[in-house]
């Protein structure tokens, strides 16, 4: 398990701060906690215009994750991204707060350095809801064809790159336009890291299981969504296995909104069941939303451009603004438009 330390975090719902291998998600045969029930009927909140998402400025935040260089905990290119998501965050919201936290590495004597930051927006909002996703990279490209490559960091534009560029962007948006529902992102460290074959998943998801075990009792979002390659120019966002047994109305009102705005790279057919940094939070009694292009993990996909899953090949040139733009917009859709409408039945 990870060994933890003391760090800052945001107490919200009152509380809040105002100032501030490779078979990671590999198909999961387990079966989740149960849905939770549903809380008494609220009231719906008044909506607010949707602002629109900027798709090429997201797409140059993954870009300049890359010329980072692979984002390894304990690296020069990880201590770049840190700062690059604090500054970009705090000129968005007073709200962040960095949660560093450290965790046994796999050699002798190693500890790894870790950072959660989380960032948030309508701090006195009681309706919440978590974004999250993980910005570090693979440290070992254990999927790649090439058995001379195993040993060598992933670039991770896509996983890793991709939902944290996505999340920027919605900073930015709501830094210009106040949600009228609490919104709290986190970006976890530490999501890639786990080897399989040596401890399943033991050292997978490490950010998000240092999150639930150190959350205040009573920081607990409605829901969460969890964005996890969301980039690829051919993705495909299925409804992943274990979102729809522990939060099956959430999963609903996420494809019901993309079905509605007509984006096509959202469809309504049966996903995998993937194990994913939603299952701390599911497993925490967090109803979660995986939205990931489950194709790509283990290479299933049949075009032979999306098989770059833990592969060095994980670069820019995979991915697409209009992707990006999708998911973006239908984030918004959400936040500002139709959750705060749907209240009532979620």
């Amino acid at each position: 398990m990870t060994h933890l330390r003391r760090f800052l975090y945001i107490a919200v719902l009152g509380l809040l701060v105002t100032n501030c291998n490779s078979c990671k998600r590999e198909q999961d045969t387990s079966t989740p906690p149960p849905a939770q029930p549903s809380s008494p009927s609220a009231s719906a909140i008044p909506p607010a215009p949707v602002p629109s998402f900027d798709a090429d400025r997201a797409f140059k935040d993954i870009e300049t994750q890359v010329d980072f260089g692979p984002r390894v905990p304990n690296t020069p290119a990880h201590s770049k991204e840190v700062e690059f998501l604090q500054k970009e965050l705090l000129a968005c919201t007073p709200s962040v707060v960095l949660q560093p936290f450290t965790a046994q590495g796999y050699k002798a004597g190693e500890t790894l350095n870790l950072t959660n930051i989380i960032a948030s927006f309508n701090p006195s909002a009681t309706w919440r809801i978590l974004i999250l996703t993980h910005y570090d990279s693979r440290p070992w490209a254990d999927e790649d064809p090439n058995p001379a490559n195993h040993d060598k960091p992933v670039p991770a534009a896509n996983d890793g790159g991709s939902g944290t560029a996505v999340m920027l962007e919605l900073a930015r948006e709501m830094k210009e336009h106040a949600p009228p529902i609490g919104v709290d992102l986190l970006f976890d460290d530490g999501e890639d890291y786990g080897k399989y074959t040596v401890d399943e998943l033991n050292r997978y998801f490490l950010g998000v299981k240092n999150f639930v075990a150190s959350k205040p009792a009573n920081f607990n979002p409605r829901f969460a969504i969890l964005l996890d390659m969301v980039g690829d120019k051919n993705a495909q966002f299925e409804p992943e296995q274990n979102s729809v047994q522990s939060a099956p109305n959430y999963v609903s009102e996420v494809w019901n909104t993309a079905t509605a705005l007509g984006l096509s790279h959202f469809k309504s057919v049966q996903g995998q069941s993937i194990s994913d940094d939603h299952m701390p939070l599911i497993q925490a009694g967090i109803p979660s939303v995986d939205i990931i292009d489950g194709e790509l993990v283990g290479h299933v996909a049949p075009q032979p451009d999306r098989k770059y899953w833990h592969t060095i090949d994980d670069l820019p040139k995979h991915l697409s603004p209009e992707t990006l733009g999708e998911v973006g917009k239908l984030l918004l859709t959400l936040i500002y438009d139709r959750i705060p409408r749907d209240i009532p039945s979620l």
